[in-house]
């Protein structure tokens, strides 16, 4: 006995090539699906506390001034630095995700409230977190040696740029306590 074949019916295989073109199309958007944040997102979201911080300690560096004249100028340098501290981390954590850079301060300028003849690096966001009142020079060191500590730690869980930016951050805020407010 012979067998005879049929060619498939030109409609038999249009029907199965829809199939496996649409199940291409289902896999493919399956494997486009958010799997939650990427590392750039993470990384953003470990130095937005660094920011805060670098925002708070910055007013709270400018409402101490006034009340301590003998650190007046002291207290203008840490300001300022805390200001460009808050400045680099906000450029990075834009470059990372402009997402969680918008959830940082909102704008507000950074020499408002400074003591005159004290410079300033310009406007800068609020914190988004309040800002913590310190009353003497030792409440001010206690603040930014918790900031110092705060960089330390993000700076082990970082890698490249991030972790270099949060590691000298966090020397130059020790520096701060060591030099100028000792």
């Amino acid at each position: 006995m012979s067998r005879v074949t049929t060619p498939l019916p030109r409609r038999s295989v249009l029907r199965g090539s829809l199939v496996v073109v649409a199940g291409g199309v289902a896999t493919s958007m399956v494997v486009a699906c958010d799997r939650g944040p990427t590392a750039d997102q993470i990384t953003a979201a470990a130095l937005a506390p660094l920011a805060d911080a670098a925002l708070a300690d910055q007013a709270a560096a400018q409402a101490l001034a006034p009340q301590v004249p003998e650190y007046s100028n002291a207290l203008g340098v840490v300001a300022n630095q805390r200001g460009e501290h808050a400045q680099a981390l906000r450029e990075e954590i834009t470059r990372l995700d402009e997402r969680t850079a918008a959830r940082l301060g909102t704008a507000g300028a950074a020499g408002s409230g400074s003591t005159p003849g004290t410079p300033t690096s310009g406007t800068a966001p609020a914190p988004s977190a309040p800002v913590p009142t310190v009353s003497t020079v030792a409440g001010m060191r206690g603040l930014l040696q918790q900031s110092a500590r705060t960089s330390a730690d993000a700076t082990v869980s970082l890698t490249g740029y991030p972790a270099g930016l949060a590691g000298a951050i966090s020397a130059s805020v020790t520096s701060m306590v060591e030099v100028q407010l000792a």
